[in-house]
C-alpha cells in the first residue's frame, strides 16, 4: 500500500468508526504532513481521494471537513438522473443521425477545412520545447500560453503566461472550477437560459443552481442584485458576449454594474467565451474580463468551436493564486492536458494560419447569420433578441407549436433540434415553446421548409 493510500485509509477508518464526525474539520495539509510523517503532496493527494469518495469536502479558504453522508445515496441518484437527462441533447448531437442539424452546437466540418494544414512538420511542433517525450509543464504548453497572453494584451488586458492553465476544452475547465471551489449544498448563479452542460455539471455536483434571467443586454441587473442578496452565491457563471443560446451580449453599463454587484456580495464571476478570438461582427459587446483585469473574473476559453471539437483544447485565465489551485487539481485528475493539440495550435498561430482561418470563419458566420435572421423575419418568427451575435439565437414559437409537433416534423424531415427547455435551470421557467438555432447550420432552404411546416 502506498503512503497516499495508507493515509487515506487511516482517515477513512476514523470516519467510519465515528472518531471523526460529520462537519469536523480535518488537520491542515501542513499539520497532517507532520502528523503522518509524509510530504504535503502526499496529504494533498490523500485528501483528493477522500473527496472523490465523498468522505470529506473542501471549503475554499476554510480547509477540509468530514462530509455528512446521511441521505447521500438517494441525493446522488437524483442528481445523476437530472444531469443525464440534460445531457441527452448532447448524446443526440454526437450520434450524427440527422441530415439537417440546426440544433448542433458546432459549426459544420466544411467551415473548418481551412484550419488544419494539410501537412504537419513534426519537428516544428517541438521547436524550443524541452521534455519532448514527456508530459510537459502542468500549466500547459509554454508557447501557446505565451501567445494567448499576447492576444489578450492586444485587447487591453495584460496577463502573464503563469496566469494561464490549459485544459481539455471549456467543459474540462468548468469541471475543474466546480470541483476545486464548490462543495455540495453551496449556491451559484447562472444565466437563465444558459449553457446546458454547465447546468448538468452543477446539478451532478449537488450545487444549488439559481437562474438569473438573461435579457437583451446581459443579465437582468435587478434580479441579479435581488438573488445575490437572498442567496449569497459563491459564483456567477455567465457568458458576457455571443451568449449560448440567445446570442445576446453585455453592454458596457451592464458589465460595470454586474462587477459592482459581485464585489458588493463577494462572489466571483466565471466568464465562459469560446468565441473570444472571432473578429468583426461575429461577437460584440463588453467583456467582463476587459473591465476587471482578471481580479474577480475567471475566464474560460476554448478552441473547440473555432478550430475543431476534436482538439479538446481550452484554457483558464485568472489570478495566479486561482491558477495554482486549479493546476494542482489538474495534475491530480488528468496529469496534464492535450499537449500535442496545444503544440499544433501554437504552430498555427506562429505561421499566421490561425488568424487567416478566423477571418474566413467570421465572414462565413456573419453571412449565415444575416441570411438566417432574414429568413426568420420573413416567417414572422420571433428571435430572443433582434440582433443576435455569435453562433446562436433562441427562437420563440406561437402557442400552436408544441414539443410533440416539433419532434414529429423533425423526425419526418431528419432535422436535429435543440428544444429551448434544455437551456433553462427550471423547465417551468422556459418559454412556452422555443428552440436554439445555430446560424452556421441553418441558412438553407431545407431548414426554412422545416420552420414553415412547424408553424403552419
Amino acid at each position: 500500500m502506498s503512503k497516499i493510500e495508507d493515509v487515506a485509509r487511516t482517515i477513512e477508518d476514523a470516519i467510519n468508526d465515528n472518531l471523526l464526525k460529520p462537519g469536523e474539520r480535518l488537520s491542515s495539509v501542513r499539520t497532517a504532513a507532520d502528523q503522518y510523517h509524509v510530504s504535503k503532496n502526499t496529504i494533498v493527494e490523500a485528501y483528493s481521494r477522500l473527496s472523490a469518495r465523498q468522505l470529506i469536502i473542501a471549503k475554499h479558504g476554510s480547509g477540509f471537513f468530514v462530509a455528512d453522508r446521511s441521505g447521500l445515496d438517494q441525493d446522488k441518484e437524483e442528481a445523476v438522473v437530472e444531469a443525464y437527462d440534460r445531457m441527452s441533447l448532447l448524446r443526440a448531437q454526437l450520434t450524427q443521425q440527422f441530415s439537417i442539424r440546426p440544433g448542433d452546437g458546432r459549426p459544420p466540418p466544411s467551415w473548418m477545412n481551412s484550419a488544419l494544414p494539410k501537412r504537419i512538420n513534426a519537428d516544428s511542433l517541438f521547436d524550443k520545447e524541452s521534455d519532448q517525450g514527456g508530459y510537459g509543464n502542468p500549466l500547459g504548453h509554454g508557447q501557446l500560453r505565451e501567445m494567448i497572453a499576447r492576444r489578450f494584451a492586444t485587447q487591453g488586458a495584460p496577463v502573464s503566461p503563469n496566469q494561464i492553465v490549459t485544459t481539455f476544452g471549456a467543459n474540462h475547465a468548468l469541471d475543474l472550477i466546480i470541483r476545486r471551489f464548490l462543495t455540495q449544498g453551496q449556491t451559484v448563479l447562472v444565466d437563465d437560459p444558459g449553457y446546458y452542460p454547465l447546468i448538468a455539471k452543477l446539478k451532478l455536483a449537488k450545487i444549488k443552481v439559481i437562474g438569473v434571467p438573461r435579457i437583451h443586454n446581459g443579465p437582468d441587473l435587478g434580479k441579479l442584485r435581488q438573488l445575490s442578496e437572498e442567496h449569497r452565491p459563491a459564483f456567477y457563471f455567465t457568458q458576457s458576449t455571443a451568449h449560448n443560446p440567445t446570442g445576446t451580449c453585455y453592454d458596457l453599463q451592464t458589465a460595470h454594474n454586474a462587477l459592482k454587484i459581485a464585489a458588493q456580495y463577494n462572489f466571483r464571476i466565471v466568464d465562459d467565451d469560446p468565441f473570444v478570438d472571432l473578429i468583426g461582427n461575429a461577437t460584440s459587446g463588453s467583456r467582463l474580463w476587459e473591465l476587471d483585469g482578471f481580479q474577480s473574473v475567471i475566464f474560460v476559453g476554448s478552441y473547440s468551436k473555432i478550430l475543431s471539437a476534436s482538439f479538446r483544447s481550452g484554457y483558464i485565465i485568472s489570478s495566479q493564486e486561482i491558477i495554482e489551485a486549479l493546476t494542482d487539481l489538474k495534475i491530480v485528475t488528468t496529469v496534464n492536458s492535450s499537449r500535442m493539440s496545444e503544440m499544433l495550435i501554437a504552430s498555427m498561430m506562429r505561421s499566421g494560419r490561425f488568424d487567416q482561418h478566423l477571418k474566413k470563419l467570421s465572414q462565413l458566420l456573419d453571412g449565415a447569420r444575416t441570411e438566417c435572421v432574414r429568413m426568420i423575419s420573413d416567417l414572422e418568427i420571433k428571435p430572443y433578441c433582434p440582433e443576435p451575435h455569435g453562433y446562436y439565437t433562441l427562437l420563440e414559437f406561437p402557442k400552436s407549436v408544441t414539443l410533440e409537433k416539433m419532434q414529429k416534423v423533425a423526425r419526418r424531415l431528419s432535422v436535429f433540434t435543440a428544444p429551448g427547455n434544455y437551456f433553462y435551470v427550471s423547465k417551468e421557467n422556459s418559454l412556452s415553446m422555443s428552440m436554439r438555432v445555430n446560424f452556421s447550420r441553418s441558412a438553407n432552404k431545407r431548414f426554412e421548409t422545416f420552420l414553415n411546416e412547424l408553424c403552419n
